[in-house]
């Protein structure tokens, strides 16, 4: 089984867990929160892996920023130039929260990942999860 999406937001990395000085109770930000969120709307009522062994290719893709001139966004755009905001490692984790439960049982029968980032006109990220 096969499934394709696409997460129509800027990609947010996942953030380091906050503590509440009061209880001492560890919390997701409520960016975070909120991404996770809409990455489980845009998945929606697709096809639930359950425990299947899954593998999954990312393609997070990125606004090229306004300061570039008209040379730099060419080569962006062309792939010459990657973006570079956050490690790669902290957007994937971000997305796999956002499925857990919704496209699969647990991130852990995920077996294979495949990202990357780029510069495109819109941002966006492009999502397909593989069952064997």
């Amino acid at each position: 089984m096969k499934v394709d999406f696409t997460i129509p937001s800027a990609p947010v990395p996942k953030s380091r867990p906050r503590f509440n000085t009061n209880t001492g109770r560890a919390f997701t930000d409520d960016k975070t929160r909120i991404f996770e969120s809409l990455v489980s709307l845009a998945y929606g009522a697709r096809h639930y892996f359950d425990d299947n062994y899954i593998r999954i290719r990312m393609k997070f893709k990125f606004e090229v920023p306004k300061s570039y001139s008209k040379k730099k966004r060419i080569e962006a755009l062309e792939g010459k130039i990657r973006p570079t905001k956050a490690d790669i490692d902290n957007y994937i984790k971000s997305v796999l929260d956002g499925l857990n439960k919704i496209a699969f049982k647990d991130d852990r029968y995920v077996y294979a990942v495949l990202a990357e980032k780029e510069y495109a006109e819109e941002a966006s990220i492009e999502v397909t999860i593989e069952s064997i």
